[in-house]
């Protein structure tokens, strides 16, 4: 049986992003798209032939600050042909892996301020549950994410329910307060 050969590239993302990435792909390490991924879509779009420029050395090795990804196999582009990924398909994949994990951390996390005052040991645990290396640096770069996340979506005090608000507003009984909202920015009164 012959074994087929494999593809791959490397791309430069943060560690706390590596970590999840490879905890989402399955675990194995290079990384496997799935196939149909948002991630596999962007790869199949911006492949091309490798250069043909004079000088041009292929990557073989990751680099300190890369992980390799195994490429899919797609029906429009055979990989063996199409195995480059430029710098503008390095960016915008680098772009959808970690709004997929913004997407993820966000609706995982943003109602913490409900059921307790610990973020801390909030994100801690959904760190482990995400294979994230809990150490300070990734911790920092994440509760950090967290609270500009956090400030946008409360924009600035404007849901805010102080009597000074000019925004208060008299809400029906089925409506949303700025309580269910945004019940950190509340508790800060």
């Amino acid at each position: 049986m012959m074994q087929q050969m494999k593809y791959t590239i490397f791309l430069s993302i943060e560690p706390y992003l590596a970590q999840w990435l490879i905890h989402e792909s399955g675990g194995e390490y290079p990384i496997k798209l799935k196939r149909g991924s948002a991630e596999a879509d962007i790869l199949e779009f911006f492949l091309q032939p490798q250069p043909k420029q004079e000088g041009y050395i292929p990557q073989f090795r990751p680099e300190e600050g890369q992980v390799e990804i195994v490429m899919p196999c797609f029906r429009r582009k055979d990989i063996r042909t199409y195995n480059y990924l430029p710098a503008k398909g390095a960016v915008r994949l680098r772009d959808c892996i970690r709004n997929r994990f913004l997407v993820m951390l966000w609706k995982d996390l943003y109602t913490i301020g409900n059921l307790t005052k610990r973020t801390d040991i909030a994100i801690s645990e959904w760190m482990k549950q995400h294979g994230i290396v809990d150490d300070d640096r990734n911790w920092n770069t994440i509760a950090k994410i967290l609270q500009r996340k956090r400030a946008v979506y409360c924009a600035s005090g404007r849901l805010s329910n102080r009597k000074s608000s000019p925004h208060r507003r008299k809400l029906a009984n089925n409506h949303l307060t700025s309580e269910d909202i945004c019940p950190l920015e509340n508790s800060k009164q």
